[in-house]
């Protein structure tokens, strides 16, 4: 039986790539073991009864438009996940309406639905970035699951609230921001929303921190296909650092059976039902944006997105 909390299910989400193309080498195809992986991730689903949210890039769909469509029919949500793995800071805001509203057209060209939801490479709209949340409203997102508020060398926003806001933009416009699972303790937020940190974590560890994260807050819980490949660094053709494999491959050999006693423990949904569920509160981006321009620099950044609009 499921456990009953005051903010669950958990939020389950997967970013649906190719591990080589999405972090060795954004100019790769997009290979036929990912479509693989995504199909064994929806066969977990499946089993679990569970649907999920399933953040797309648009290469894969473009390789594998088949595999969207049965996404897609067996219920789970498809949100956009960039073209090509860009981070948002590798794009000015042009390029970044340019390839969000691209991205975004592909897939509902695909599926014959609305995508409401985005999620930006590595957790890529940071301090400096947040004018993205701009740019994602403008092209016609409804939400965003790209922060993570914690204190990470390559990502995060550490004071960023640790539940949904709906986030008041200087233009006028909003948008509805998920953040990942984030655990308060000794003083700050550690990361344990998923991926790697579910790979590392023992799995008795993980369902214990979304047990108390789900007292306050949705859990979002995010993964990728390739993390229930475990051998994939033993048969790629790819010249892979050792600390690199060790990094991305550590952990993937007891991934499916500790996501899928996560499953049996909560259950999960999907981040468009509880984008429907409640009116999340408000929250002025502004407070966020010292140090980076402020005021003046959205202020900008709207009348830019407004032209090329």
């Amino acid at each position: 039986m499921h456990e009953s909390l005051a903010f669950g299910p958990p939020i389950i989400t997967a970013d649906i790539e190719d591990w080589p193309q999405s972090t060795w080498d954004h100019s790769l195809p997009v290979t036929a073991r990912a479509a693989d992986n995504t199909r064994r991730l929806l066969d977990i689903l499946a089993q679990a009864g569970v649907r999920a949210t399933m953040f797309v890039l648009a290469k894969f769909a473009q390789a594998f438009p088949d595999v969207v469509r049965q996404i897609d029919a067996q219920g789970h949500e498809v949100g956009a996940h960039t073209w090509a793995h860009e981070e948002v800071f590798r794009k000015t805001p042009e390029q970044f309406l340019q390839n969000a509203r691209r991205t975004k057209d592909l897939l509902e060209q695909i599926t014959g639905k609305r995508v409401y939801g985005y999620r930006a490479a590595d957790f890529s709209i940071i301090r400096d970035t947040l004018w993205g949340l701009d740019v994602l409203a403008e092209a016609g997102y409804a939400y965003d699951s790209s922060i993570f508020p914690v204190e990470r060398p390559r990502y995060g926003i550490p004071d960023w609230p640790q539940s949904p806001r709906r986030v008041l933009l200087a233009s006028g416009r909003s948008i509805v921001e998920f953040p990942i699972a984030s655990y308060t303790a000794l003083g700050r937020n550690w990361p344990v929303g998923g991926g790697g940190y579910h790979r590392l974590l023992p799995g008795w560890a993980s369902r214990a921190f979304a047990r108390r994260v789900m007292q306050s807050a949705p859990f979002v819980f995010y993964c990728h296909p390739y993390e229930f490949d475990p051998r994939e660094f033993a048969e790629i053709p790819h010249p892979i650092p050792w600390k690199l494999r060790l990094h991305q491959g550590l952990g993937r050999s007891r991934f499916t059976a500790r996501f899928v006693a996560f499953l049996r423990a909560f259950s999960g949904r999907r981040m468009v039902d509880a984008l429907e569920e409640r009116a999340w509160p408000d929250m002025d981006v502004q407070p966020f944006l010292r140090g980076t321009g402020g005021a003046n620099s959205q202020s900008a950044l709207a009348a830019t997105i407004h032209k090329e609009a």
